[in-house]
């Protein structure tokens, strides 16, 4: 270590930093290792149990003084080494939705519920075609309903896009069948169900089923999926020319199903737990948040110091969800900054519910452009009830010159919804306001 090392770091996050780094007055150690890598992390029992009950108790009753290696196979060293960052220096730095779910283990298994909250928030943000199958899978471990409905819901708009994606094949059985069993999806049933086949293989695979010595366990996992399948839904020609000559579907099954699309009044009943329903064509709302921006009268710079609150009082005729806020980034009007100048943000917005006085919060720092629009989303929906007063506001932490003015409206509608809000002569520096319905 460097001589009079403390004089240097100023922060005490920078110093947690500089004895991780170091391994000064290290008392215990982390082997953390999986297939394809290991690595060794110094670290100091006070600090971590601090920061999670389940090193305290570690350390208090099951660890061996003589033993001072800790061997974790169950983590990823970097996401391990994350961690750690957050307890030593309270700095968290997502780079990944892969990353997020790991550090989402990380936190549960050791009680870290700010850590958990970090990582469901990035998540929240995230999650799109690409990553919405692993996003509900993750949601339904933690019982994360909220985003659990938000999976789904894209699983339901974008369902072409996601079962394209190679990712389709590696998806859970449960999953796979949560998406059998909605009424409406983004996909035709022929498509549908060439990406069953397409997960199934792989499934096999995975499981070391593949040669005809395995039918009957490929035969298990058939039965819990094809059912599932609306092929009521198809043309005769596609059935035909794809399901019907498939290994999925033994030739009695064909013949009943071919039997039914051909002649809706059939004797011949479909196969034994199969649907007889036609499944809805879903359409793509996925966009569905609605950025309303409401006038400002005297819209001026004006000086904020660290812990200048705005905030406005509205109420709303309908049930909506609240997601999040706009607000104007900073100006410097003493030095015009270059175009795509950045300087850091640090802010919180909340929402408080005034009858039940139930109040929600989200911190928000980022690096952004100068006098551009911030958007700033909670870390999940904020469920408002028609009729309720509610105060929405921002807490800025950062000093600088911003744009502000007074809302003089009383009120603002966007289609069905009508907002009402109680006239206030302080300025606000929220612009506008994000949603859905």
């Amino acid at each position: 270590p460097d001589t009079d090392w403390q004089i240097h770091q100023e922060k005490i996050s920078e110093r947690g930093k500089y004895i991780l780094k170091t391994g000064l007055w290290s008392d215990c150690k982390f082997i953390v290792s999986n297939a394809q890598n290991k690595k060794e992390f110094k670290a100091h029992k006070l600090i971590l149990s601090m920061s999670s009950p389940v090193f305290e108790k570690m350390f208090q009753n099951g660890f061996n003084e003589s033993d001072s290696d800790i061997n974790i196979v169950d983590i990823q060293p970097e996401a391990f080494g994350a961690m750690l960052n957050y307890i030593y220096a309270d700095d968290i730095k997502i780079q990944s939705f892969d990353q997020a779910c790991e550090l989402c283990y990380i936190a549960n298994k050791y009680m870290m519920p700010n850590l958990l909250k970090h990582c469901t928030s990035y998540i929240w943000k995230d999650v799109n075609y690409t990553n919405a199958c692993r996003g509900y899978e993750f949601a339904k471990l933690f019982d994360q309903h909220q985003l659990m409905e938000k999976c789904k819901k894209i699983i339901q708009n974008q369902t072409s896009a996601i079962v394209a994606h190679p990712s389709f094949t590696e998806i859970q059985l449960s999953t796979l069948k949560m998406i059998l069993e909605e009424n409406a999806l983004n996909i035709s049933e022929l498509e549908l169900f060439k990406a069953v086949e397409n997960w199934t293989r792989a499934e096999f695979e995975r499981r070391d089923i593949c040669g005809s010595e395995h039918f009957e366990k490929q035969q298990a996992i058939y039965a819990e999926l094809i059912p599932h399948i609306c092929f009521l839904s198809m043309k005769p020609i596609e059935f035909a020319e794809g399901p019907a000559v498939s290994s999925l579907l033994t030739k009695d099954q064909s013949f009943a199903i071919l039997m039914n699309l051909s002649s809706p009044n059939s004797s011949y009943p479909m196969p034994n737990g199969f649907s007889k329903m036609t499944r809805k064509k879903q359409t793509d709302d996925t966009n569905k948040n609605v950025f309303l921006g409401w006038p400002l009268e005297n819209y001026v710079p004006t000086n904020n110091f660290p812990q200048t609150e705005s905030s406005v009082h509205f109420s709303c005729n309908k049930d909506i969800e609240i997601v999040g806020v706009m607000v104007m980034g900073q100006i410097d009007t003493t030095v015009q900054p270059f175009p795509g100048e950045k300087y850091r943000e640090n802010l919180n917005i909340y929402i408080q519910d005034q009858l039940s006085k139930k109040y929600e919060c989200t911190s928000y720092k980022s690096t952004v452009e100068y006098a551009a629009r911030i958007d700033i989303y909670f870390s999940s929906p904020i469920k408002i009830f028609h009729g309720r007063p509610y105060k929405l506001g921002i807490v800025m932490h950062q000093p600088g010159l911003y744009m502000s003015g007074l809302l003089h409206a009383k009120e603002l509608i966007y289609k069905s919804v009508n907002f009402t809000f109680v006239n206030t002569e302080q300025p606000i520096f929220i612009n506008g306001i994000i949603f859905s319905f």
